[in-house]
Parts: structure tokens; sequence; C-alpha cells
């Protein structure tokens, strides 16, 4: 009996220290690059370290220490050129994790010890008084939303204010907020590595309008460029002094425009708690979709400090 009971716990010690969790239930991973960052959570990154290590032919031998950087980058962008997943920046995306699933299923992860729900924790708080009162709103990531008062929302209702001091948009129902979430307004100074050079690229203050929605806008000016299926220059097309070569713009999902300089709202995975786009204001996806979803062409946009 001792035997049998000592068998049975040691069954589920051993189904408590290993995750069941897939990598597709992880928050995505990316380098820290040009001022954008990406909070990767520690256990995340560990695991993906013994995926990546638990593929021989790869040969990579990495540190299991949860840290994200070059060597790390460099093994995921190995990865993903066994694998043709294209193009290989080393940014583990959705179609990396997918594939990340398929060669850890017969290797045991850690389990994780912080919940894989990335940085948009949402409020249980039931007033925005309330809310607003317990949460330090320039730092956190925290997400305040009325489900109630969004499901009275019908584009006609709704405003958005965006508060370039606080860098956080929100979405007003019939005055009252239904929704406050973390965003990213242009940089006064933002870094150009092409040129070396600082330029002014705030998102500018006032009142406007939506004048256009778009699921999944193709971006003009920024993305890639392909010479015979390789990827030759990667940011402004402006600034491309190579061969001819192919453009592919970025895709922008949710964008709703501001101006017709181009300045507009969209979802985006580089969300910071300071000031850091080019002129857009950068949503969180799951932020962007219901936002984009509840305004129309013609809804008030306020942009303020």
């Amino acid at each position: 009996m001792n035997k049998l009971k000592l068998l049975m716990a040691t069954m589920i010690f051993s189904s408590l220290s290993y995750s069941k969790d897939t990598f597709t239930s992880y928050a995505d991973m990316c380098e820290i690059s040009d001022g954008q960052e990406c909070a990767n959570n520690h256990d995340e990154v560990r695991n993906l370290q013994l995926a990546l290590n638990s593929d021989k032919s790869l040969n990579l031998h990495l540190a299991s220490d949860g840290k994200w950087g070059d060597k790390t980058k460099e093994a995921v962008q190995k990865f993903q050129e066994k694998h043709k997943i294209t193009p290989a920046l080393g940014y583990v995306g959705n179609k990396t994790k997918i594939q990340l699933d398929k060669i850890s299923k017969h290797i045991k992860l850690p389990v994780l010890k912080v919940a894989s729900s990335k940085k948009e924790m949402l409020s249980t708080s039931s007033c925005y008084v309330d809310f607003k009162k317990h949460t330090n709103l320039r730092k956190s990531y925290k997400v305040f939303k009325d489900n109630k008062l969004l499901g009275k929302a019908n584009g006609k209702n709704t405003i958005l204010k965006i508060d370039v001091s606080e860098q956080r948009v929100k979405l007003l129902v019939n005055g009252k907020v239904a929704l406050s979430s973390p965003c990213t307004t242009g940089a006064k100074h933002k870094f150009e590595p092409n040129t070396k050079t600082y330029r002014d690229k705030h998102t500018p203050l006032g009142t406007f309008k939506i004048t256009e929605k778009i699921a999944a806008k193709k971006s003009t000016i920024f993305g890639e460029m392909y010479r015979n299926g390789r990827k030759v220059y990667h940011g402004d097309r402006r600034k491309y002094r190579g061969p001819k070569a192919k453009y592919v713009g970025h895709t922008m999902h949710h964008w709703m425009r501001l101006t017709s300089g181009g300045i507009g709202l969209h979802a985006s995975k580089y969300i910071k708690r300071n000031p850091g786009s080019n002129g857009c204001v950068r949503l969180p996806f799951k932020i962007a979709k219901t936002i984009f979803s509840k305004v129309r062409p013609g809804t008030k946009v306020m942009v303020v400090n």
C-alpha cells in the first residue's frame, strides 16, 4: 500500500513539475531594438531555449537562462530558416510558435510560474474611478473594461481620447469611460538609424475625426525590400539606396486614419510607457480590435497632453 501511495504521489508531482502549456499560448517574443521594447516572460524564454536546444540538427547549445539576447535571437533565426518561416527576423510570432509546439511534443518543459497572459492585464474593477484610484496610469499596463458599457457602443455615441502625458487611450461611450488602455504615441526626438539623426515624430494634438477604417492596411512607407526572394532592406522605403527591389509594406491591423498626412491608430506589438512611434498611435492588438469595432468614420478623436 505504501508503495502504491508513493507511486501516486510521484505521478502527481511529475504532472505538476512540467508545463502543459503550448507555445501558441505564450506571449510573442522579440529583441529590444531601436527603442522598441518587448516584455519577455523569463519562464517562456527559458522554455523557448530548451525547445530550440532539443532540435539537435541546429547544434545550438543555448544557455537555458531565460534571458533574451543575440544568441537566442540568432538561434530563432536558424530555426525559422530551417522551417522556411519568412522573413527570418528572430521574432517569435505565431508561425514560429506553431513549429515550436511540433518539435517540443516529446520533451518535458518546466511549468510556467507566471501566467502567459502578455502585458494586457484586465482590471476587475467595476468602476473606472476605482481603477484610476488604484492604478498608476502613467506606468501601468493594466487595462480597464466596462463590458456592459462597451455593449452599448454603436459608433454614434463613442469618442476616443488619447492622453499623450499618460500614454493612454480611452474609449468613451455616452460620455463614460468604457475602456482605458496603454498606447504609444509619437516620439518628439525619434532616432533614425539610417540617417543617424533625430527627428520630431510627435503625434499632433487637437481634435480629429476618423476618416478611414481598414482592417489590414499595407504601409506605403515602412516595410521590406526583396531581391530574388531575399530581404535586402528593412525600414523606410524612401531611404533605400540599393538596386531595384520589390517592396512589401508592413501590415497595419485595425487601421483608423486621423490625418491626410498618414497619422492614425493601429495595432502593434511595440507598446511602451513612453512616446516612441513615428507619429501614429500604437494600440495593443486586442484593444485595437475592440476600438475598431466600436467606432466608425466620423467618430471624434481628441489628442490631449
